[in-house]
């Protein structure tokens, strides 16, 4: 039976490729087109495979310098014409390795390092004649095994923190004039965030206070606490009720990392630490 799947990556016209310079080629372009790479950074994204049969031995994209945007990557897929399968074949990636020191995602610089192995996916040949690859799902019987590490500076995520609030005060009819993140680490495995924002509306001028705390367990769940927003000026405080309502609605949540994953990706142990960088390392097993 024929069918479409939005999430199958086009790779040109068929024949498959025979070789790995030919598959990366086509998995650049691809990356190029739909993965929201801006323009003047498309010459830093570089990749290189090796195939054997159907399988793809190793697999290597390096990000470094490449500058992405996440909503022009969704425009782009949404875009693309749905690819209609005649003939599927599973293959897997042996080794995946995506590294970036660091790429800029939504102008933060974000340092990655992924090395993952038993990546399992399809080929997928278009009844038009078209190419393209498919990820498949890990279960019991493929898992995914590995490790990553992701780390953003401190002071990105100011600047994002600081872009999010703009857009919060503003729904809220007010004007952000300032805003100061601390971020500080809390616990053995936590990381403790306090915002100290000044908020206008015409001659008004008040402090906004937000706080929380998150918390990796041993059991690989995040828990988030003390979720406050807060202000002296009563006036403002009126004003952000509803704001309040929807982040300390999260206070005491937990969120459980093991049971959203596949059955094929099984965690041991994800830690973050908190510097000039936040830090996140996760290995799978």
């Amino acid at each position: 039976m024929n069918t479409q799947n939005p999430d199958i990556l086009p790779l040109g016209s068929l024949p498959r490729p025979t070789s790995g310079d030919d598959l990366a080629a086509r998995l650049r372009t691809a990356l190029l087109t739909y993965g929201g790479v801006d323009a003047a950074s498309a010459g830093a994204l570089q990749v290189s495979a090796t195939l054997a049969g159907a399988d793809i031995t190793t697999l290597d994209v390096d990000l470094t310098g490449v500058e992405l945007s996440p909503r022009e990557a969704r425009a782009a897929q949404a875009s693309a014409a749905a690819v209609e399968a005649a003939r599927r074949e599973r293959g897997t990636i042996g080794a995946l390795s995506v590294q970036a020191h660091p790429v800029t995602v939504l102008g933060a610089g974000v340092d990655l390092q992924l090395d993952v192995a038993g990546v399992s996916f399809e080929w997928v040949e278009g009844t038009d004649g078209r190419l393209g690859l498919a990820p498949v799902e890990p279960d019991e019987a493929h898992p995914v095994t590995g490790a990553a590490r992701v780390a953003v500076p401190v002071q990105a995520i100011e600047a994002a923190a600081e872009r999010v609030a703009t857009q919060l005060a503003a729904a809220n009819g007010l004007k952000l004039t300032r805003l100061d993140l601390r971020l500080s680490p809390a616990g053995a495995n936590g990381v403790a965030v306090v915002v100290d924002a000044q908020v206008k509306k015409s001659l008004l001028s008040a402090t906004v206070e937000a706080s929380m705390t998150a918390t990796v367990d041993d059991a690989l769940g995040v828990t988030l606490s003390d979720v406050k927003v807060t202000s002296r000026n009563p006036v403002v405080a009126g004003l952000l009720v509803a704001a309040r309502s929807r982040v300390e609605r999260f206070d005491g949540r937990r969120i459980d990392l093991v049971s959203a994953l596949p059955a094929g990706i099984r965690l041991a142990d994800v830690r973050v630490t908190v510097g000039d960088e936040v830090v996140l390392t996760a290995r799978a097993q």
